[in-house]
């Protein structure tokens, strides 16, 4: 299989990371040029720009004194940036790569005297210019240049009616009418014809980039969205491939069933809150809210065993991930952060109620309950923060239903069926 993304980001490596635990192989491959892809993750512009010559390319910085100038031009540092200058007139800006100190450059943008930048250009991890950008005076890139190692143009994109060329020599040997045509072009070449091609959507614009309800989306077998928005967009507009993407990390956390528990909510309508806090006592409950919360939440606070978290900060959201053993999925309306994926992935005790549960497909049976079951519910929180080998059946029970999930795509793949 080979999954291609439209830019690498973390959801890359958590792909190849399912992918083996569920003794799977997944090739990653990147729709956007990018020049510090990490090592094995396929690219196909470094493809027709390399070809097999890049596994001998030593990967090296750029320092910005080492940039190719005319003759008799000079660079200066300027402040955070770096300068290019003739005859003491500024003619690029020099961006560094992090950390900044170090001096090292990932973009040039060359710009005219009243500020217009017309031309960016990009560097790689082996210092080599890889990529030009052509903007207009709106800075809109009018064209796009990919380089060999030798600088010579080797593929040209015009994003604005998405044609790529591939040149040899200078001369067009090759063009495609769309994106898609380019992957599948690349697919050919690259001898990567007979694997199974997935599509990992993590913006919007790739619908209208890949062609994905046309005739061209045929070529993805399935499209995996991390973002459940997406992939309902994905269906209204008649997508009948696309698959939500759970994560399965290599290793969970630890859980020992500690009396913490947290609960995201967009609402003040949290499912038999004022019950579970009267008769846990022992149990302390972190409420969270992405906006200013109601009186109705504040009051709990008066309990003693209640935090509420009015516009949660980043830092202290990721506190309640780390600390807390317990996920109540017990808030009405819609769900906050992808709570309930994200409580399974860090493996957390998932427990709601048959009228709030948000994704019922990850939790275990037993950690669901019927509306009027809270004093169940109590009493199973309370087991569970008594019987630590009773945690562990739980959270194998819950585990296993993310295989189940990907079990299940398995076999619809092996059977010729889409998702």
């Amino acid at each position: 299989m080979i999954a291609f993304f439209d830019k690498y980001t973390e959801n890359a490596g958590k792909l190849q990371e399912t992918m083996r635990c569920m003794g799977e192989d997944a090739k990653i491959a990147v729709l956007s040029g990018e020049g510090f892809l990490p090592s094995g993750i396929l690219s196909p512009y470094d493809f027709f720009s390399y070809g097999s010559r890049q596994e001998g390319f030593a990967e090296k910085d750029l320092f910005y004194n080492f940039i190719p100038l005319p003759e008799f031009w000079e660079v200066r540092l300027t402040g955070g940036t770096g300068g290019i200058f003739d005859m003491g007139c500024e003619k690029a800006k020099i961006y560094f790569r992090e950390p900044a100190e170090k001096r090292n450059v990932q973009r040039v943008e060359w710009h005219m005297e009243d500020g217009w930048v017309y031309k960016i250009d990009y560097y790689n991890k082996y210092a080599l210019k890889y990529a030009s950008e052509f903007l207009d005076t709106e800075r809109n890139v009018e064209s796009r240049v990919y380089y060999s190692e030798k600088n010579q143009e080797m593929v040209v994109e015009q994003p604005v009616n998405h044609m790529i060329s591939l040149l040899d020599r200078g001369m067009v040997r090759k063009l495609f009418d769309s994106r898609a045509e380019f992957i599948a072009g690349y697919l050919e070449e690259a001898g990567l014809g007979e694997e199974e091609c997935v599509l990992f959507v993590q913006e919007e614009k790739t619908f209208e980039d890949l062609s994905l309800t046309s005739e061209a989306g045929k070529m993805w077998t399935k499209v995996l969205f991390s973002d459940p928005g997406l992939l309902n967009q994905y269906a209204g507009m008649g997508g009948t491939n696309g698959f939500r993407f759970y994560e399965i990390p290599e290793q969970y956390r630890e859980n020992h069933g500690r009396g913490e528990a947290m609960i995201l909510t967009a609402s003040d309508r949290v499912e038999q809150i004022e019950y579970l806090i009267s008769v846990l006592p022992e149990m302390r409950f972190h409420i969270a809210a992405h906006t200013q919360v109601s009186d109705k939440l504040r009051k709990l606070e008066e309990s003693g065993n209640v935090r509420v978290y009015p516009q949660i900060s980043r830092q202290d959201l990721d506190m309640l991930w780390d600390t807390c053993d317990f996920y109540l999925d017990i808030n009405h309306y819609y769900e906050i952060y992808d709570a309930v994926n994200a409580a399974h992935t860090r493996n957390q005790i998932i427990l709601g109620f048959d009228n709030t549960v948000h994704h019922r497909e990850l939790l275990a049976d037993e950690g669901i309950f019927a509306e009027a079951e809270q004093e169940k519910m109590a009493l199973t929180i309370r087991e569970l923060m008594a019987n630590p080998a009773r945690v562990q059946e739980l959270l194998g029970a819950q585990q296993k239903k993310k295989r189940e999930i990907w079990q299940d795509l398995w076999m619809r793949r092996e059977n010729g069926h889409g998702i």
